[in-house]
């Protein structure tokens, strides 16, 4: 029986309400006593356009460190960058806990770890297959899925009989290129005895159809590779190492050396090495040796996928690759998704590839990628093995758990709750729900630095882009006559309007007329000369351009 002086817990600070940033939190307490809490997941979140010169977000867990909660242990279920990105980040000092995880996420932690942080221990406990193990009051059980990268896991979360199912990214897929099959006899098991809750992934939602297998995508992928009379380049997910096998597999079978080219791939290649998912004994050839081989006997895998500026395909596009150039009869191949937010830099890309005469082949075009998420008939699957009284969904932006809760209730599930990041759970006793609401609070990384969302950095930036920036120095005499021409630099400023030929002499002259303009009293009054030439700047701009740049004077008394 479940303890009933204990009260559990449930609170998503990353991952309900979009897709990325991964971190869910569960607790128990007593009665007037501090809640233990374990965090499943720790991941980044990617930036979008609203936060211009952002690398990523990380969650706000500074709330933990108040004598009210206490964190007692880290529970990593994969070693995507959105559930372990940012373990680097934010445990340090204040935060010194067990992290649990298998084998290959631990060493690909070490190996990002030794790129950034050189000098930061982790204390990394290495987790079997169906390993149980305790972390406080809770009783931890791993269980096998299927996913998009090896050694996923489902998590079973119990204290006494009061049982939890973690869904973490999963999928049901029969014919895996790595042998790992979703475990649903375990599954099936706790349903038997009691699902309490589930929290389960939301990704695919709107899915219909099974996906497809694994297997299907590798034999595929030797198909397309086939025909290919010049040079064959594929894109993917770096972490997606059953992927990379296969497109390693499609190069061996068409007699091509093998090339890998980014970073991010040759981190996830070595340590699929390490863990035996890659033979040791696969011979990766070197950029250089590219112009010793014909072109039809080359098959490079590239970071880029989505577009990013500075990953392998997009050097290769634009001209900063100098070993490696794309040509008539070469061909592209994208085995790999568009991430939303991401279509405008995938278009742009998938635009220099053609310009530069070579072809693209896509999941569009042949069956070359699949999803590592369920799809509605999954969904339902787990469902009838689990038989859970409460359904939460996580995984997700808010249409994505919406429409879980609507599939949720379609299933019969007795009580499906819409849970958004910084909300908070009693799962038990009683029948769970919300009993707390808290705006959801994350940090952007800005270079080397952390900053708020709500940073005046960050509403300045937007300005920028939208309307640029004029900086205007104004050296002036004791009686505000202009001692020598305004020094006036334009940033993002047409240089010319309808009208207006010259945008620095029209300034020039809106700056005479509100000099002449000002108030007797007030021109001894720096700040207010100094609003006054803004405003009337803003506003003449604003009536011939229709836009309100960023205006900053300078003044100077000679």
């Amino acid at each position: 029986m479940v303890k009933n002086n204990f009260e559990i817990i449930y609170s998503p600070i990353g991952g309900a309400g979009q897709i990325g940033m991964n971190l869910y939190l569960y607790g128990y307490r007593k009665p007037n006593k501090e809640i233990n809490w374990i965090m499943v997941d720790c991941g980044i979140g990617f930036a979008d356009e609203y936060y211009p010169g952002i690398d990523i977000l990380v969650p706000d867990i500074d709330f933990l460190q108040n004598s009210n909660n206490k964190l007692i242990g880290i529970i990593l279920t994969h070693a995507h960058e959105d559930h372990y990105g940012a373990i680097s980040t934010l445990i340090n000092d204040k935060i010194d806990v067990p992290i649990y995880c298998t084998k290959f996420t631990s060493e690909l932690l070490k190996e990002k770890i030794s790129e950034d942080y050189s000098d930061m221990v982790l204390d990394l406990k290495i987790v079997k297959d169906n390993a149980k193990f305790k972390m406080g009051e809770f009783d931890i059980e791993f269980i096998n899925v299927a996913h998009s990268i090896p050694e996923p896991n489902a998590l079973h979360i119990s204290l006494g009989d009061f049982n939890i199912v973690h869904s973490a990214d999963w999928k049901i897929d029969e014919k895996p290129v790595i042998d790992r099959k979703t475990d649903l006899k375990k599954f099936g098991n706790i349903g038997k005895s009691g699902c309490d809750v589930l929290v389960c992934d939301s990704t695919n939602i709107f899915r219909k159809e099974i996906s497809l297998t694994e297997s299907k995508v590798a034999d595929n992928l030797i198909k397309a590779v086939k025909p290919i009379k010049g040079l064959a380049i594929v894109t993917t997910f770096s972490s997606n190492v059953s992927r990379l096998k296969s497109i390693i597999d499609a190069g061996i079978v068409n007699n091509r050396k093998i090339v890998i080219s980014g970073r991010s791939i040759k981190r996830f290649v070595k340590v699929a090495k390490v863990c035996g998912y890659i033979g040791k004994d696969i011979h990766f050839h070197e950029e250089k040796d590219i112009a010793k081989l014909a072109k039809n006997k080359v098959l490079i895998i590239c970071t880029g996928s989505q577009g990013e500026g500075n990953a392998s395909l997009s050097k290769i596009t634009s001209g900063r690759n100098h070993l490696i150039s794309l040509d008539k009869g070469d061909v592209v191949l994208f085995s790999s998704k568009t991430i939303p937010g991401n279509e405008n830099s995938i278009g742009y890309l998938k635009n220099k590839i053609i310009e530069l005469g070579a072809e693209i082949i896509d999941d569009s075009i042949q069956d070359i990628h699949t999803t590592g998420h369920p799809s509605r008939p999954e969904l339902a699957k787990l469902y009838s093995l689990l038989m859970p009284d409460t359904i939460i969904p996580m995984h997700g932006e808010l249409f994505h758990l919406s429409e879980h809760i609507n599939f949720a209730k379609k299933n019969k599930i007795k009580n499906p709750i819409f849970v958004k990041n910084g909300e908070v759970v009693r799962l038990h006793p009683k029948t769970p729900e919300v009993i707390e609401r808290n705006e959801p609070s994350f940090y952007l990384r800005d270079g080397d630095v952390f900053i708020s969302p709500h940073d005046q950095a960050l509403k300045d930036r937007r300005r920028l882009q939208d309307s640029g920036v004029i900086f205007i120095t104004l050296i002036l005499d004791r009686n505000v006559i202009l001692y020598v021409d305004p020094v006036i630099e334009l940033l993002g400023i047409p240089n010319s309007l309808p009208e207006i030929d010259n945008m620095k002499r029209y300034i020039e002259l809106i700056i005479d007329n509100a000099l002449d303009s000002l108030p007797n009293a007030k021109k001894r009054d720096e700040s207010f000369m100094q609003n006054y030439v803004e405003k009337s700047l803003r506003n003449e701009l604003y009536t011939k351009w229709g836009k309100k740049p960023i205006i900053k004077i300078n003044l100077t008394f000679v």
